[in-house]
């Protein structure tokens, strides 16, 4: 036989022969999610939850759904690790981290331990993805929301992760950040973490059960709610709302949003803009060895409803809307910007710029960065440019109001 063809064979043979540590799906439990809560003794306390195979496969067959999808198993340690191999003690199969979705640690572990003790072991095992949405617990324990059973999606780590997503295409307040971002913050001075929020809304026993999917309007739900600020790695407030959107605007993490402009003073009738896209230019400025942050928001945004009688096919009209939704958009931004500056917590990442624009001043500012940012003078300039006016231009209660002015 020549030697070509048996090196062929000898290389097929090889590649077939299957992955040398591959493991059997029947040998091993699924984690969808992992969450981190604290024990009175102040130990990790470990919260797996691990997906039902065969109750999700029943269920994708269109059976009526029998049993949880998910369980929820708990352990402790002295760290994260030990905690993990001492589940061994509760559960037949190893448990298997590479479909893991969802990281989710506790409001108060947040405040009192600080993230970066949750994260070295996450980043250092070779299972574990890096890239795994990490979502704060607020006013909850990690556990108890992990229980939450899901009425829409059958996973509940996946119903999470994916409102997250969804969330932060085509609303801005929210932001998914994996663990390399969270890293990648912790050992950057220039640049503090922010990380979403989930809280449970209604009764956390009933959520639980297998009522809380069977039932049209569930009783408990999992919510996202707010965006956590961080100081030095440990928790330091909440922002909520447009203070939440009004920080994404200048980190570029809106893909979409709608905002609603009154049309009169009295706020009783209003006209929403879809903003489609935007844009951020962040630069930083040193004079006298003070610096100074100039930062211009770009966007370009379409009418999407109006219902009051505004007639849109006027150029001063769309104009005057321009200016009143830059208006409001700068107002989200600098109160983002006074709240960090209160807390002396750059979420924004103009301690990144300053370091790449004047590495000079940064090599002596770096130290002092949380007490240069709280007072440094940030300029912001917004430019809103409305396109379209949707299927129509005119609204009927502009047409309604032209007719009656010629009867």
């Amino acid at each position: 036989m020549p030697k070509q063809t048996v090196a062929v064979i000898l290389t097929a043979a090889f590649l077939l022969s299957g992955c040398w540590n591959a493991n059997e799906l029947t040998d091993v439990y699924i984690i969808s999610a992992v969450g981190i809560d604290k024990t009175e003794a102040a130990q990790y306390q470990l919260s797996f939850q691990i997906i039902n195979a065969g109750e999700v496969a029943v269920g994708q067959e269109g059976s009526a759904r029998n049993a949880a999808t998910t369980v929820v198993y708990t352990s402790t340690g002295n760290t994260i690790f030990e905690a993990i191999r001492k589940m061994a003690m509760q559960l037949p199969r190893k448990i298997y981290f590479p479909h893991t979705s969802l990281i989710l640690i506790s409001e108060q572990f947040a405040k009192e331990d600080g993230i970066e003790k949750a994260m070295d072991w996450f980043e250092r095992d070779a299972e574990f993805r890096t890239y795994v949405q990490v979502l704060i617990a607020r006013g909850d324990t990690a556990e108890s929301i992990l229980k939450v059973q899901s009425p829409v999606e059958r996973i509940a780590a996946k119903n999470i992760a994916d409102q997250l997503e969804t969330t932060e295409s085509v609303w801005g307040e929210y932001h998914a950040s994996g663990i390399d971002d969270i890293i990648r913050d912790l050992v950057n001075k220039g640049k503090e973490v922010t990380l979403s929020g989930v809280q449970l809304s209604g009764d956390q026993e009933e959520g639980q059960t297998m009522e809380n999917i069977q039932d049209a309007s569930p009783v408990a739900r999992v919510r996202l709610s707010g965006l956590a600020i961080f100081k030095n790695g440990a928790l330091a407030r909440w922002l909520d709302g447009p203070e939440a959107r009004g920080r994404n605007w200048i980190t570029g993490d809106i893909e979409s949003t709608v905002i609603s402009l009154p049309c009169s003073h009295h706020q009783t009738e209003w006209i929403a803009i879809e903003v489609i896209r935007a844009k951020a230019k962040v630069q930083s400025k040193l004079e006298a060895n003070n610096p100074a942050i100039d930062v211009v928001i770009s966007l370009e945004g379409n009418i999407g409803e109006v219902n009051c009688p505004m007639d849109i096919t006027i150029s001063d009209n769309i104009f005057q809307l321009e200016k009143q939704l830059a208006k409001e958009i700068r107002k989200e931004v600098m109160n983002a910007i006074t709240i960090a500056q209160d807390e002396k917590a750059d979420i924004f990442g103009f301690g990144n710029v300053m370091q790449r624009q004047h590495p000079k001043y940064w090599k002596q500012a770096e130290a002092e960065w949380s007490d240069i940012f709280s007072s440094i003078d940030v300029n912001v300039d917004v430019r809103a440019y409305i396109r379209r006016t949707g299927m129509r231009t005119n609204s009927f209660f502009e047409e309604a109001k032209k007719h009656k002015s010629t009867e």
